[in-house]
């Protein structure tokens, strides 16, 4: 039975030292793995790297079969608790670590697994195929894509770690889960053209700016409307990304911690914005005056307040802009897309990714690839000149032709850059 008990053992390098893992069972049935520090460096010392763990490996043998192998009483009562419950207590216990929206949103994906998977399911009985055959019922009857399945993996998967942790159930059995896949989204955006046209339909309405700003900045609904008037340095001719609000059940936050650390991010300020967001600055002047006693001064120190000083929120934005598409019978456009439309006008103009990235506030690079990157056309333009050129070149003049056409095309994207960077005033 012993021998049942260890599993692999190996020697691996971290940070410069070996490093030994036993994998072996408890005498309750439990996986468990072993950490060897040997504080040994990589070089020239595997031989006795490689004795310390053969040593740790038999004094884990001989701690093993000093004990009665047997299931706990206390294990078989603890682990009575229901599926259900168990994750609903899970998810209770990161109320004080989840911002408000993402806890409501927590709250709101546990009550689609307890419709499926009821009060009768016990913790100790849950197996892979339980929660493979829930992603299947999210995908063949709710029709949803891995996206929002990841938000239910996400509470599923740190639930059973920390019950496998805490000795409630014998494995972990999303262990064997394997890793959803990024599924290729289509991505709506506005053309320049198309943004003219909403600007034009916009402008008379409240969201006006906030339309512009958006589309302009590529900013989320939470960083535009959470925008004060301290995050305009209108000398330096600079915007500070740096602040959000949001609302959850009625609940307005204010917050300086925005979703990644890359989202506090400082952008140019362009002319024709500085120029809207003046006259602005003097509207809500006159609305003091105007409206006196009835004025809200609670938030003076934001952008984007209605006409008696109460803040804009996100759920009014959202509204009131599908209804202003819809009504001009625009193409359809959610107002997160105006983000992706900044994006697709960055890539157009053949802005390196990795500046999009910055741009927008994504924390990693992949994040920006993996949605934008077919909208990078430059790098698809040189690609296929060199193919052109390796294939159909044949003599000496030929191919200075095709290399003066390519230092011709080179040269021409550059210069747009260059004519982009001086409208913008600014250095990507």
């Amino acid at each position: 039975m012993i021998n049942d008990l260890i599993g692999t053992c190996r020697l691996f390098i971290e940070k410069g030292y070996y490093v030994g893992l036993i994998n072996y069972k408890d005498n309750f049935g439990r996986y468990k793995k072993k950490r060897i520090q040997t504080n040994l460096k990589e070089r020239g010392n595997k031989k006795e790297a490689q004795a310390i763990l053969d040593k740790a490996v038999e004094e884990l043998r001989q701690e093993l079969e000093q004990k009665e192998y047997s299931p706990s009483p206390e294990q078989t009562i603890k682990t009575d608790i229901s599926f259900m419950d168990y994750v609903e207590n899970y998810i209770k216990s990161k109320v004080n670590e989840l911002e408000p929206e993402v806890y409501t949103g927590y709250m709101t994906n546990f009550s689609i697994m307890k419709s499926y998977f009821g009060n009768n399911l016990k913790l100790k009985d849950v197996t892979y195929h339980h929660i493979e055959d829930f992603y299947n019922f999210l995908r063949t009857e709710r029709k949803n894509k891995n996206v929002t399945i990841k938000h239910h993996a996400v509470i599923l998967s740190p639930a059973l770690r920390m019950a496998y942790r805490d000795d409630l159930i014998p494995k972990n059995p999303y262990e064997f889960m394997p890793k959803l896949k990024r599924e290729n989204s289509k991505r709506n955006f506005y053309s320049p053209s198309e943004l003219e046209e909403l600007f034009k339909i916009t402008d008379k309405s409240p969201l006006a700016l906030i339309v512009r700003v958006t589309a302009f900045y590529g900013l989320r609904r939470s960083e535009v409307l959470g925008l004060k008037w301290s995050a305009f340095d209108f000398q330096n001719k600079i915007m500070s990304v740096q602040h959000k609000i949001i609302v959850d059940k009625k609940i307005v936050y204010q917050k300086d911690t925005l979703k990644t650390k890359s989202s506090t991010r400082s952008l140019p300020l362009f002319p024709e914005i500085e120029k809207l967001l003046l006259e602005r600055k003097e509207q809500i002047k006159k609305n003091h005056y105007k409206y006196g006693l009835s004025y809200n001064h609670k938030y003076d120190e934001y952008v984007f307040v209605d006409d008696i000083g109460n803040l804009y929120l996100p759920d009014y934005v959202t509204h009131r802009f599908a209804a202003l598409i819809k009504r001009n019978k625009l193409k359809h456009l959610r107002f997160h897309d105006l983000r992706h439309s900044c994006a697709s006008l960055l890539a157009g103009q053949g802005v390196p990714m990795k500046n999009i990235q910055e741009w927008l506030g994504h924390a990693n690079f992949n994040t920006t690839a993996d949605v934008y990157s077919h909208l990078d056309f430059s790098t698809k333009r040189f690609s296929a000149n060199a193919i052109e050129n390796a294939l159909t070149v044949n003599d000496e003049n030929k191919t200075d032709d095709l290399l003066e056409k390519e230092i011709e095309e080179l040269n021409k994207l550059i210069e747009q850059k260059k004519n982009l960077l001086k409208k913008n005033n600014c250095i990507m």
